[in-house]
Parts: C-alpha cells; sequence; structure tokens
C-alpha cells in the first residue's frame, strides 16, 4: 500500500499526535477513548447481527453468540468506562510499538543499525519519562495517559526521522549508508 517512507512518516506523525494529546489533555484523550470504544462495539455488534441473520444454519447461531458476548462488553465497558477506555489505548499503543518496531527492521537491513536504533528509542522513552516525573509533579495523575504518551511521542519521532533519514538517501546512490540500509541495491553489487 505505502512504501516504507511514507508509512514511517504517517505511523511516525499519528504516534506524535497521540502522544501531545494524551500527555497535555490527558481526560478529553480519555473520554475520545471512551466515545471511539463505545462507536465501535456498536458497530461490531451490528455486524454480527447482520452476519447472524445471512447466516445459515449453526453458523447463524455463532455470530449470535459472538454479538451477545460484544453486547455484554459493551455494558460493562459502560459501567467501568475508564477501565476499558484504558484497555483500549494499551491495545492501541501495543499496535503502535510493534509496528514502530517493525517499521525499523523493515526500513533498516543493515543488523548493526537495527540494534543500536531500538535501544536508543526504549532509553529515550525511559528518560523523557523520568524527566517529565521530575519536572511536572502533576504527571503521574493519569500514568497510563503519560506513559503511554510518552513512548507514543517518541517512537513516533524516531520513525518520522528514520522516514526523512530513507527519503534523504534514495537521492544519492554513491552513498555506503544508502548500499548498506537498502537491500536490493548491496546485493546487486557484490
Amino acid at each position: 500500500m505505502f512504501d516504507t517512507k511514507t508509512a514511517c512518516l504517517i505511523r511516525g506523525i499519528t504516534g506524535v499526535v497521540f502522544g501531545f494529546l494524551a500527555l497535555l489533555l490527558p481526560d478529553i484523550t480519555l473520554k475520545i477513548f471512551q466515545t471511539l470504544f463505545g462507536v465501535l462495539i456498536v458497530i461490531g455488534i451490528a455486524i454480527l447481527i447482520f452476519l447472524a441473520v445471512t447466516g445459515k444454519g449453526d453458523e447463524s447461531m455463532f455470530w449470535f453468540g459472538l454479538a451477545a458476548g460484544l453486547l455484554v462488553i459493551g455494558v460493562l465497558s459502560f459501567i467501568v468506562a475508564d477501565f476499558f477506555a484504558i484497555i483500549f489505548i494499551l491495545i492501541i499503543a501495543a499496535i503502535a510499538g510493534y509496528n514502530g518496531f517493525t517499521d525499523i527492521t523493515l526500513a533498516l537491513e543493515h543488523p548493526k543499525t537495527k540494534y543500536i536504533l531500538i535501544p536508543a528509542m526504549i532509553l529515550t522513552g525511559f528518560i523523557l519519562l523520568g524527566a517529565l516525573f521530575y519536572y511536572f509533579p502533576g504527571f503521574e495523575k493519569n500514568l497510563f495517559l503519560s506513559v503511554v504518551g510518552t513512548f507514543a511521542m517518541v517512537f513516533g519521532l524516531f520513525s518520522i526521522m528514520l522516514g526523512f533519514y530513507r527519503f534523504d538517501e534514495q537521492g544519492n546512490e554513491n552513498n555506503p549508508a544508502n548500499i548498506m540500509c537498502t537491500t536490493s541495491k548491496y546485493s546487486e553489487r557484490k
């Protein structure tokens, strides 16, 4: 769908925007995720009921069972809204973290670079998190959003830097860094 550079830039910008929103407006971000989770539950129930109505035999009961399970989750999400919003945020953070590591490992084929960049990303996140805890005493009020927002912002910034790095390196074919980072050019020169 997208090339590696564009995917890095899009995921990076998304991570930075989510990180800033989670750090600067945690209550609003939590409410947005509660609403988004509710909308996704309603859409999921509607799709499952449609599949149940159009299904045949035992398949129809399976879809009705899934719709009923999703309805129970939806009702529980309204009763304990903050808990489910945090779970939803953590799921999205896990997907974002996985995508960030995938961006790095796909974009950089040289093993030494991967093993330097990934720990640098994690260490930068922990350093920024420690600095925010030290300099902003109210930072731990929304602990989940603070931690997730900090790491989303750091991973997003690294992904953006990686996208610009790859973008700048494409124009110069004689650059040794470009030869090491691009597998097809490296294998052609062997």
